[in-house]
């Protein structure tokens, strides 16, 4: 008996009796921040130093999270006395320029080892603080997964060498989610990189490490940009031969409906390996799949040779891009799975 699913997805212990003296509830809070010297959001900042006060004794968790935008070539000097953290400039301020200090993960208090997670603090050496801001998303260019720990820098050059040569002028980090941000940006335009940056320098220095870039200059007052991070020397993945008993195995039939009129690449995925690819702008059907669970990815075939192609970062090209179907495929005896999808490509 042949049957039809129809799939559609729009885009979108103790023996004494003696007591200890309680010393109350384990403390589970992480410092609060009671002031700042000068004040969050100051503006004509001039000084060399700010002081920040806390409820309770704090000490040093990850010094290296300290991240300050614009990007100084120093990191600053970090002094802690009792509750209060001393953060020294160790380099002059630009001028008329909003500084955005981020010390998240950064302290903890004494006792208990509570780590603060979130800490910001903005002044600036101008007249006003800015406030416009860039955000998006990074993703792994092959798998479409989001990255965490990405560095992403914002630069004034596009030249082919400016990964290779300059730190950027303005630096994020992406979240666990791969969400990145830039506050507090003046009104200007600004060219987007990102880099894996396995060696700590903020350049592309190391042939393996994964980098990205956004291919159009953005304006700061800017959201939902997409960047995919790439390994240049990255390869398709092969398509593994999988062998069939037609006495065993059990089958079923997908049929893919509504592909964009455009050069992609469908592949078929089963158990973490690729069973089937085949080019197509049109409908498709794959027959004599063995039940199970499947999942199905698009790749927009720009060159139209088939495979997969990575980025090239002297050349500025991207690399082809990758959109995976939201569900899962489950593929059973004598039923026809029918797929009605337009991928973003």
């Amino acid at each position: 008996m042949k049957h039809t699913i129809y799939i559609c997805i729009f885009f979108l212990c103790s023996c004494a009796n003696v007591i200890a003296p309680s010393g109350g509830p384990k403390d589970t809070e992480a410092p609060r921040l009671l002031e700042t010297f000068p004040k969050n959001n100051t503006s004509s900042f001039n000084q060399s130093n700010i002081i920040f006060v806390f409820d309770e004794n704090i000490e040093v968790n990850e010094i290296n999270n300290i991240l300050i935008s614009p990007y100084t070539t120093q990191s600053p000097k970090i002094s802690i006395n009792k509750n209060k953290l001393k953060l020294e400039f160790e380099e002059k301020l630009f001028p008329n320029t909003t500084y955005l200090l981020s010390l998240n993960d950064v302290i903890k208090d004494v006792n208990e080892g509570n780590i603060l997670n979130k800490l910001n603090y903005k002044l600036s050496t101008g007249d006003k603080i800015d406030s416009l801001t860039i955000s998006g998303t990074v993703i792994d260019a092959k798998s479409s997964e989001p990255l965490s720990g990405v560095w992403i820098g914002l630069y004034k050059n596009n030249s082919d060498s400016v990964l290779y040569q300059e730190t950027p002028k303005y630096i994020t980090k992406s979240s666990k989610h791969g969400v990145f941000s830039f506050s507090n940006l003046p009104k200007e335009s600004f060219y987007i990189y990102a880099i894996e940056d396995l060696d700590n320098n903020l350049k592309f220095s190391i042939p393996n490490e994964k980098i990205g870039f956004y291919n159009e200059k953005v304006l700061s007052q800017t959201e939902d940009i997409e960047i995919r991070l790439f390994d240049e020397t990255a390869v398709a993945d092969s398509v593994k031969e999988i062998s069939i008993d037609s006495l065993t195995n059990s089958f079923g039939k997908l049929i893919i409906d509504s592909l964009p009129k455009k050069p992609l690449i469908v592949e078929l995925i089963k158990g973490g390996n690729i069973i089937y690819r085949k080019n197509g702008s049109n409908n498709m059907s794959i027959d004599s799949l063995t039940t199970g669970i499947y999942s199905l990815r698009f790749i927009e075939d720009k060159n139209q040779n088939g495979i997969w192609d990575s980025g090239n970062l002297i050349n500025k090209i991207t690399p082809e891009k990758v959109t995976l179907y939201p569900k899962e495929i489950n593929i059973r005896e004598n039923w026809d799975v029918i797929v009605e999808w337009q991928p973003n490509l």
